[in-house]
């Protein structure tokens, strides 16, 4: 029998678990994103609240929030939807996802060097990408992970996304 349970992390988007009028601390998209790409990075579902006023409607900087997220999603989808985390250890820089033959590197803070590791990769590595562009990047593959090389790559503040497809 397994012990283990799916994990979900619970958030809002300001700092109200129910609707207060009183709430003007909006948490931005760039947070939201990143919320839901460290749950999927968790290996967790990302339940975000929202909680209606007392007509029912949902307040207008929550639609626009929610719009973004939603944007984003359908530009990004591919690399959130249908994937399993814990593929390794949340990373200084982000965090890496993975679905079939590909692993989704989301770089959400830019990396102190020109590189990232992607540590303790074993199977073989075909091509490295960034997702929205499909441009190439340099990597190598040694004995202790997958070196993705950034020179010159200008990192999204929200989330850059490179694409590793497997052998």
């Amino acid at each position: 029998m397994s012990t283990a349970v799916p994990l979900e992390t619970c958030e809002t988007i300001n700092y109200s678990w129910g609707f207060n009028i009183n709430d003007k601390g909006y948490k931005s998209v760039r947070t939201l994103i990143q919320y839901l790409v460290k749950a999927a990075g968790h290996n967790a579902n990302f339940l975000l609240n929202v909680g209606p006023q007392a007509d029912g409607k949902i307040q207008q900087e929550f639609v626009d929030s929610l719009k973004m997220v939603g944007e984003w999603l359908q530009k990004n989808g591919e690399s959130i939807y249908g994937t399993r985390g814990g593929v390794m250890p949340t990373q200084e820089w982000g965090t890496v996802v993975s679905k079939d033959k590909k692993l989704f590197v989301h770089i959400l803070n830019k990396p102190s060097q020109d590189f990232i590791l992607l540590p303790k990769i074993d199977q073989k590595v075909q091509s490295i990408q960034l997702f929205s562009s499909k441009q190439p990047l340099k990597w190598k593959q040694q004995a202790e992970g997958v070196f993705v090389y950034l020179n010159g790559i200008s990192i999204d503040n929200v989330d850059e996304i490179v694409e590793v497809t497997l052998k």
